[in-house]
């Protein structure tokens, strides 16, 4: 039987689970935990947040041993900020065997940008829970990374749906970028993206297929935050294409898109569904193999 990768991305906001034959991802499963959830405002990972977080992975694991596969588990800002966050990976060691892989902000971008890049000349921006890396590199080279303490739930937890707040929170955060690099692409990764695509295109199924490599407009990203902000919380089971686990945090995470897209001066991006997963196993499967 064929050698085959499981990866977990303990995320601020989602966990996820890609299955690799090591060189393309075969699938991949999401469970929205919110595990940053109000992390922003007491610098830990609350009880209720990590029991959520905890049963979506030991699943993951589940799934990945019941396929035979070899299984690694990295995490990014959320655990790599908290004050509690050893408290949460001995929690996952005792349940699982499994030792979790911080990464830090500098490799968090990396791997995103080997992801996404595809040898490019691109600059990557990835929106997560807790932070945003915005790398730019070309023909797989890095010379600008940089992540920022801002994302889908901090800025919910911080500004709620104020846009006044928003606006203020985010342009204060955005100036930590300093001068970006101009590059020829700008490549989106992660669910705030894939997000404004599905709902654009009104999936009642997510299409994997129709959202890699999508062409998002910036006009449209407005279009979907003003849809989204202005459709009352108890009302937005409505509009297609908008998973419950994101109801809530879309709308600051889809005024930052739009914020960063006027930032760098592009009017489009293109929206990657390969991301810090493939990253991952692409930095780390020859050592791996050996």
């Amino acid at each position: 039987m064929d050698k085959k990768f499981a990866i977990i991305d303990i995320g601020s906001n989602s966990i996820r689970l890609m299955i690799s034959d090591g060189v393309k991802s075969l699938k991949k499963y999401v469970n929205t935990t919110k595990l940053a959830e109000g992390l922003a405002k007491t610098g830990v990972l609350n009880d209720i947040a990590m029991e959520r977080s905890l049963s979506a992975i030991c699943e993951f694991v589940d799934k990945a041993k019941d396929i035979g596969a070899e299984l690694h588990i990295f995490a990014t800002e959320a655990v790599r900020s908290a004050k509690n966050s050893k408290e949460f990976t001995d929690r996952i060691k005792q349940h699982t065997g499994l030792c979790t892989d911080i990464v830090c902000g500098e490799m968090e971008a990396k791997l995103g940008f080997v992801g996404a890049s595809q040898g490019q000349n691109v600059c990557v921006v990835d929106i997560g829970g807790a932070s945003t890396e915005i790398v730019c590199g070309d023909k797989g080279e890095i010379f600008y990374a940089k992540s920022v303490p801002i994302g889908a739930v901090r800025l919910l937890d911080n500004c709620g749906e104020d846009e006044v707040l928003l606006t203020n929170y985010v342009a204060n955060k955005l100036v930590l970028y300093g001068n970006v690099p101009r590059m020829d692409k700008l490549v989106a990764i992660g669910g705030t993206a894939s997000t404004i695509v599905s709902v654009l295109q009104k999936m009642k199924v997510y299409d994997t297929e129709k959202v890699h490599n999508f062409m998002l407009y910036k006009r449209d990203v407005e279009k979907v935050y003003h849809l989204i902000k202005n459709t009352a919380k108890e009302k937005r089971c409505d509009i297609i294409g908008l998973a419950e686990g994101r109801r809530d945090i879309i709308v600051g995470a889809t005024f930052e898109l739009f914020k960063i897209m006027e930032m760098l001066g592009f009017d489009y991006l293109y929206v990657s569904e390969q991301d810090n997963l493939e990253g991952y196993l692409m930095l780390n499967k020859e050592k791996w193999c050996q």
